[in-house]
Order: C-alpha cells, then sequence, then structure tokens
C-alpha cells in the first residue's frame, strides 16, 4: 500500500505535527512546527532577562528617584502603604490620639469633666497657678482687712461708700473694721475715738450737728500741727474730719479738718 500522505496542521486544519528546530524556534516564522516546551521556558525566561536589564538600564534610576521624591524623608517603618495602612487602622495608636485630645483644654464648653488633677494642671500651665482659684473679695472683707481673696472694682467702691451711723452722742466709736468713710448726726455732745485701726487707712469721718454740740476728740488721736480744727457747734452745721493711719509705724491716727457749713 502506498503511505497515506497527511498535510501538516494549521490553525483550521487537522494535519500532521512536528517539533521545530531549534534554529525555527528562535527565528519564530514557521506556522507548521511548534518548540517543545522546554524551549518555550527558555525563550521567555531569556526573554524576561533582556526586558528587565532593558528596563532598569533605561528607567531604573528614574523610577527610583520617582520612588524616593514621593516618599520624601519618611521613617522606614512608614514608606509602604502596607504599613500605613497598618498604623492607620492601629486602633491602639487612634484611642492615644483620641484620648490625649480629650485631655486639651477646650474653649467651647464650660463642663469638660476634667478632675482636679487635670484642672490644677491646666491652671499651672496657663500660668494662673492659685490666683483662678481666688474667690472675689467682699466689702466687709476690704473693710476688715481679711481673707486674701481678688479685689474688683465695684467691691473696692462698696467698701469705700460712706457708713452712716445715725444719731449719736457721747462716746462714739469709728469702727474702721466696718468702713472707711463715715457720717453721723449729733444728738448730744460727741467724743470720738477709733477702734480696729489698720496702718496705712485713710478716710473721711464728717457729721451734721443736730443741736448746739461739740465734738472733741479722744486718744492717740494727733491734730496736723497740733492745733484741734475749728468746728462749728451750731445747729445745722456740717463739719468734717480727714484721717490718716500710722504715721508713726504704728496705728496712731492723724487728723486735719474744720468746720464746713
Amino acid at each position: 500500500m502506498e503511505a497515506m500522505i497527511v498535510d501538516p496542521a494549521s490553525e483550521t486544519e487537522k494535519g500532521t505535527v512536528r517539533l521545530a528546530t531549534a534554529a525555527e524556534a528562535t527565528a519564530g516564522t514557521t506556522q507548521v512546527a511548534v518548540p517543545v516546551v522546554k524551549r518555550v521556558k527558555d525563550m521567555i525566561t531569556s526573554a524576561t532577562a533582556v526586558l528587565h536589564t532593558t528596563i532598569v538600564d533605561e528607567y531604573g534610576a528614574a523610577i527610583t528617584t520617582a520612588i524616593n521624591d514621593l516618599k520624601g524623608s519618611v521613617d522606614p517603618a512608614y514608606d509602604t502603604l502596607v504599613e500605613i495602612a497598618a498604623k492607620l487602622t492601629d486602633m491602639t495608636q487612634i484611642n492615644a490620639i483620641l484620648s490625649a485630645l480629650a485631655n486639651r483644654l477646650r474653649i467651647d464648653t464650660a463642663a469638660q469633666g476634667l478632675n482636679s488633677t487635670m484642672q490644677a494642671n491646666g491652671r499651672a500651665n496657663l500660668g494662673l497657678a492659685a490666683a483662678a482659684l481666688k474667690a472675689i473679695a467682699t466689702a466687709a472683707n476690704l473693710k476688715a482687712n481679711t481673707g486674701a481673696d481678688v479685689v474688683t472694682t465695684d467691691q473696692a467702691w462698696s467698701a469705700a461708700a460712706v457708713v452712716n451711723l445715725g444719731n449719736v452722742s457721747g462716746n462714739v466709736t469709728i469702727d474702721l473694721s466696718q468702713g472707711v468713710n463715715f457720717k453721723f448726726v449729733t444728738v448730744g455732745n460727741v467724743t470720738l475715738v477709733f477702734a480696729n485701726a489698720k496702718s496705712g487707712q485713710a478716710g473721711m469721718v464728717s457729721w451734721n450737728n443736730g443741736g448746739a454740740f461739740t465734738v472733741s476728740l479722744g486718744g492717740s488721736i494727733y491734730p496736723i500741727g497740733g492745733l484741734v480744727p475749728l468746728f462749728n457747734t451750731g445747729g445745722g452745721a456740717w463739719n468734717a474730719l480727714s484721717y490718716a493711719v500710722g504715721f508713726d509705724a504704728g496705728v496712731a491716727i492723724a487728723v486735719s479738718g474744720g468746720k464746713l457749713t
């Protein structure tokens, strides 16, 4: 029998298949032969190596520069997306940040909920120290020189307000723990004495005569110039006496004054 001749196989027709020679595989032009698996692998490996070398030689430096520019001078512990993602999802770090933010002094609320230690630290960091805890001194504190609180203008003026002693006669005590300036109306002869004087205190005592009465000065009161002021003893007349405490480094009282009307 004559041998059956089978045409070579193609992409559309069945037929015989033969292995390509090394030259055919390298040339890559024949369409009627196939390379062996090992040769295909070697060809891919060789081509990959050539491609890698080409990329590195031509673009490697540029790629490295671009990557370094992107990373800048970031810590190596955070220069990859994996490392960044790990930090962004690390609740320990996030909770630490939130806790630190919660401990910062807020200005949008008066009820932040800081404990006494936090409040003390806040005052110290703001330079307020103990002054921030001072209460407002009352007029009574200022008059009596008690406490160690903060003085406000309204309370200072309140403390300086004239204290009305009303109708008086006999020994009349000017209690300097109750005020700075005083007034009264005489309904009999009067002898003035001062009590609870504080060194440096100064003020005025004025009075209106409810009748023809005299006003004299008690102990530890020293008229400036050594002369007792001339007071008007007539009914309805006004008189005044200015005083200053401590001219002798003690609580002796210097006075000056006289009739007003």
